[in-house]
């Protein structure tokens, strides 16, 4: 009989952990607090936490990478091309010249963000203030170019995930 109970232990602290992991990868900042609700100790916390932010990190990151790549290949080409029929079907000289974003709400909010905060801003806000999938998308947007991205988004997991779980545990 102690197996079996030891067997049913070990698969609800997997499943707790695993539940933890999978919430940290989308909104990292109900994650530790889930956790410790959850009755996971500090260790199990910082652990699971981080390994789920990275993870959601790393696959938002090729994922939002992906998504621009197929954006500006096909979208853009197909919305022109309708465009261009469009206007030769209504027998109007095609106009050279790509007219200007219409900024929305949304458009604003993004532009501030990135201009007010710059790329290391928005890698620290990104795990507990924005969340993982909308901030890897946004550095990933607009930072690309830098080599070293997911390497600040990571480690912005990491310092964020010992934080929160030490202030956590010590409250």
């Amino acid at each position: 009989m102690r197996f079996i109970d030891q067997i049913t232990f070990t698969v609800s602290g997997f499943l707790k952990i695993l539940i933890v992991f999978l919430v940290s990868s989308i909104k990292f900042l109900f994650a530790p607090a889930l956790s410790f609700g959850m009755g996971l100790n500090f260790i199990q916390t910082w652990l699971s936490t981080t390994a789920g932010g990275i993870v959601g990190v790393v696959v938002f990151f090729f994922l939002s990478k992906w998504i621009l790549q197929m954006y500006s290949r096909y979208f853009f080409y197909y919305f022109h091309l309708a465009r261009v029929k469009i206007y030769s079907s209504l027998h109007f000289s095609v106009p050279n010249f790509i007219p200007a974003r219409r900024f929305t709400k949304r458009n604003r909010f993004i532009i501030k963000i990135v201009k007010k905060f710059g790329m290391f801003g928005i890698v620290f806000l990104t795990p507990v203030f924005l969340s993982i999938p909308f901030g890897t998308f946004i550095a990933t947007r607009y930072y690309s170019s830098n080599r070293f991205l997911l390497l600040y988004l990571s480690g912005s997991v990491l310092f964020w995930s010992l934080f929160m779980s030490s202030a956590i545990s010590l409250f």
